[in-house]
Order: structure tokens, then C-alpha cells, then sequence
């Protein structure tokens, strides 16, 4: 038991830790600015304040001179191309406002204190105010006045309900490896439309668990890094040469079908996809590696085909570049748009009057539940969710008033009334997962609850678990004198249990 003991106190330990880390993860080019603003306001940590986009803005360019015609960008594509990928910029032009004062302050833990009575955004709301209230203090478009944006959930059950479309391609890479694969999934085009996109919507920004952000126009346009939702890309064809097996994977099924200069053939043509699978494998989930990056694609992969169709290029990071298609800047590299683990779809721009989800942009639990939530410029479709619980007292079920229920995804919360009554509001339609703690106890997650527009789901009652604290042996639900006793003898191998 003792070693038992031990080994329990260790993996406790390993979990405190490994939670530290998961939820820090979208530090990046080494960021540490996010600990700074988290030390300050540790209750903020995974909501949608914990992510770039509390100090980084989106930006926008003239395409040509004169032209009149705007290149508009997510907040990392517009720090890459602002500060670029060696960090030869000034960090200062991919700052909102609040980033630029805590910039100036110092860019440190006195800094976050410092500028709280500022109303950095100038929208008539101090930053703490806007803290407080889980708003950008640095977007003078999310205000505590505004309303959360629509917003519907998927599962996976839902998306493969959908219809599939494969598409067999290229993916191009700058530095790390390319390979072509036949991926499965929905078209964009089509859950987009399934979610209710709004006439008003012009783009989607896409989000990873890491915190990476992807734009995507709706519509095409001649800007060769903004890959378009609607419509299809063009005709692709096969590329093969022995050499460049040396940089470019030629091991999926579907290249025995292709020689090089063969025409790469798609039932109705290939197209920006949600993909769930890999040459028919469905993608492995995403997970932060020992360095703090990214690994696996799954379970939902962004992926868009070649705007200019081209061979697969040489990586730009290869000394040798005296080979058949050596790296060509200028070429087609779609991988690098094609986000993987994607959690989050936000429909650019927001309604009038609302702002965005409570949802950390990390959004690890949709992968780890194969769920997906898509928000914004969408129609509004919610349902509700009730239910009663119960506990048991020597033998008798009571009502149990006090519980906090919350919907895992969105973080809307209720509290059960006096008779173990509760019920959730707004609660947006598809399938969602329900968290039920008491006393601060974690009870149980009910899961796969679907929820129907403008329908009341009726849960059966619950009648939650004895809590029991494992520490206190005899159990009067106190830690005493002879509970310390036991464990101290326990450790010390005087005792058995």
C-alpha cells in the first residue's frame, strides 16, 4: 500500500504539472508574456483572455498602390508578415492597444497592474473593467455591453452525418516535408451553411489548441496566401521524380494510381475541407510535445488545395537546392494554411451588439471530445437544457440545491434550486457535454446530450455519488488527529491497509 501511496501522490504531481503546461500553450517564438498577465489574474486563465489576441491585432495592407483594394489578415498571419518568422520586424506593429501600453510599461507583471485603470481601447470601459467582464481590453469592438455571439457545436457523429467528399492532393510545404494523401471530409462551403451563415459574413478565422489563427475569404481572391471557402480550387496535376523522394512522401495508396504529368481527377473538384481523415485513417489528435508545439492533426484538419497547382518544391531550409525542383518562394505552399487540430471556426464579422465566445482559443477540450464550434455571423439556433438531482442521506433521496451545472464547451453555467431543479438557457444547438459539481467537488460529466432549436431537453433525474474524502478513513467527514496518525504510520510501514 505504501508504495500504492506513493505512487498515487506521484501521479497527482503529474497531473498538477502536465495541466500547468497544457493550458499555457500558445506560447510562441519565445512568448511569455501570457504568464505575466496570468500571475496577475490567475482566474483568467483559459478563457478567451488567455490567447495572442489579448496583445495581438489582426492587420490589413493595400494590395497595390492606389489600388483601394485591402489584404485583410488573422492576428498570427498578420504578426508573421509584420515581424516576420526570423523576428526582423517591429513586435510593437502587431499590437492591439492594451499590448502596446503593457509593452511600454515594462512587459511584465507590474505593467498588467499598472495600466488597470487605463482605458487602453478608448471604448469608455477601464481594462479591469473589461477583464472583469471576459472582453478584449484591446479591441474597442468588445465591450461588457456586448452580447455573446451565435454560435452551434459539433460532434463527430454530427459531421459524419453530413455528406463526405474526398479529394486526393498536394500537400506543399515551405521547411518541413511534402506528400501528397487523400483526405475525407465536410466542404466548408457546406457545414458553413448547415451552421446558418448570415449574408453578411465574408470570411472565417480558423483556431488551433496551440492558439494558431488562419483567415479564410469566403469568396476567391488574387492574394496568393488567403485561401477561399466557396467554390472549388483548380485541376491538379501528379508530380513524381526519384530525386525528390528525398524531400516529398510519395508512400500514400492513391500515388500507384499516378504518373508523373498525370491529371489528378476529384468528383466535384477539390475544395477547402473540414477533413477528418487521412488516406482513410482518421487523424490523430493533437497534443503538445516536450517543446511546447504541436503534434498530430487531429480529430479536424483545415485543408485547402493549391490555388497555382506545382510540383513539390525542395524545403527552404535544405542546403542543397541543385536539385529537379529546387525551393521556390514564389510557388504554391498551401500546408501551411492548412490548420491543424482546428477547434474553432469564427464567422468574421461578429453581429452587431455581440462579442465573442467564453472559450479559450487553445480549446483542448474539443479535441480531447471531437467536438467543434463555430461562431458569429451565423443564425441564431439554441435550445435548453433541465433537469433535477438528487443525493442520497442514510438511505433517502433528497433534492439536492447548490450544484453548479455548466456546458463544457461554452462555459454556460446554472445553479439547482431549492427542489434540485435547474435549467440552462441559450444553450446553442448540436451536441454538448454537461459538468455537475458539488461542493466543489467534481460529481460526474453527462455527455452527448442533444440539444434542438427552440426544444426543451429534459434530462432523467441524477442522483449524484457519496462525496467521500479517501484521506479520512473513518470517514466523519473531518481530518482528525487519528487520520494523520494512520497515514503518518502508513508511510512509515507500521501499518497495514
Amino acid at each position: 500500500m505504501k508504495k500504492q501511496l506513493f505512487s498515487c501522490l506521484k501521479s497527482l504531481t503529474f497531473i498538477l504539472l502536465t495541466a500547468s503546461i497544457a493550458f499555457s500553450a500558445y506560447h510562441h517564438m519565445g512568448e511569455n508574456d501570457s504568464d505575466q498577465f496570468i500571475s496577475v489574474y490567475p482566474a483568467k486563465e483559459n478563457t478567451k483572455l488567455d490567447s495572442c489576441a489579448l496583445c495581438h491585432s489582426g492587420g490589413s495592407y493595400e494590395k497595390y498602390p492606389d489600388s483601394g483594394k485591402f489584404i485583410t489578415m488573422g492576428s498570427c498571419q498578420w504578426c508573421h508578415y509584420k515581424y516576420g518568422y526570423d523576428g526582423t520586424g517591429n513586435i510593437v506593429d502587431t499590437l492591439n492597444p492594451y499590448g502596446k501600453d503593457f509593452h511600454y510599461h515594462g512587459r511584465n507583471a507590474d505593467a498588467v497592474k499598472a495600466i488597470e485603470s487605463m482605458d487602453s481601447d478608448n471604448d469608455g470601459f477601464s481594462n479591469i473593467e473589461e477583464i472583469e467582464a471576459l472582453r478584449y481590453p484591446g479591441d474597442p469592438n468588445d465591450d461588457p455591453e456586448k452580447r455573446i455571439a451565435p454560435f452551434r457545436v459539433y460532434s463527430k457523429a454530427d459531421l459524419n452525418q453530413m455528406p463526405q467528399h474526398k479529394q486526393f492532393m498536394l500537400m506543399n510545404t515551405h521547411r518541413s516535408g511534402d506528400y501528397y494523401a487523400e483526405y475525407t471530409g465536410v466542404p466548408l462551403e457546406d457545414l458553413l451553411a448547415d451552421a446558418g451563415i448570415l449574408d453578411t459574413a465574408t470570411g472565417i478565422t480558423v483556431y488551433a489548441p496551440d492558439g494558431w489563427s488562419t483567415y479564410h475569404p469566403l469568396d476567391a481572391v488574387a492574394e496568393p496566401a488567403l485561401y477561399h471557402i466557396r467554390g472549388t480550387y483548380p485541376q491538379a496535376t501528379y508530380y513524381y521524380n526519384a530525386e525528390a523522394e528525398t524531400w516529398c512522401d510519395y508512400n500514400a495508396p492513391m500515388c500507384s494510381s499516378f504518373s508523373h504529368g498525370s491529371i489528378i481527377p476529384v468528383t466535384g473538384g477539390l475544395k477547402a475541407l473540414l477533413a477528418m481523415q487521412r488516406d482513410g485513417v482518421k487523424l490523430t489528435p493533437g497534443v503538445l510535445n516536450n517543446e511546447n508545439r504541436l503534434d498530430g492533426s487531429g480529430p479536424y484538419r483545415i485543408v485547402v488545395p493549391q490555388k497555382e497547382p506545382c510540383a513539390p518544391d525542395q524545403s527552404a531550409k535544405s542546403e542543397n537546392q541543385d536539385v529537379v525542383w529546387p525551393f521556390t518562394d514564389s510557388w504554391d505552399h498551401n500546408a501551411g494554411f492548412c490548420t491543424r487540430s482546428v477547434t474553432i471556426i469564427k464567422v468574421e464579422p461578429l453581429p452587431e451588439g455581440t462579442t465573442d465566445i467564453d472559450v479559450m482559443e487553445a480549446g483542448w477540450d474539443f479535441v480531447d471530445n471531437e467536438k467543434i464550434i463555430i461562431y458569429g455571423a451565423i443564425q441564431r439556433q439554441t435550445g435548453s437544457v433541465a433537469g433535477q438531482l438528487y443525493s442520497l442521506e442514510n438511505d433517502t433521496q433528497k433534492a439536492t440545491p447548490g450544484a453548479t451545472i455548466t456546458i463544457v464547451e461554452t462555459g454556460q453555467m446554472a445553479t439547482s434550486a431549492a427542489d434540485g431543479s435547474f435549467q440552462l438557457d441559450n444553450v446553442p444547438i448540436g451536441t454538448v457535454s454537461l459538468s455537475i459539481k458539488y461542493d466543489n467537488h467534481l460529481m460526474f460529466m453527462l455527455d452527448d446530450i442533444k440539444v434542438l432549436e427552440n426544444e426543451n431537453t429534459q434530462l432523467p433525474a441524477c442522483t449524484l455519488p457519496e462525496i467521500r474524502n479517501l484521506w479520512d478513513i473513518d470517514n466523519d467527514h473531518m481530518m482528525s488527529l487519528k487520520d494523520l496518525i494512520h497515514w503518518l504510520k502508513l508511510l512509515a510501514g507500521l501499518d497495514k491497509h
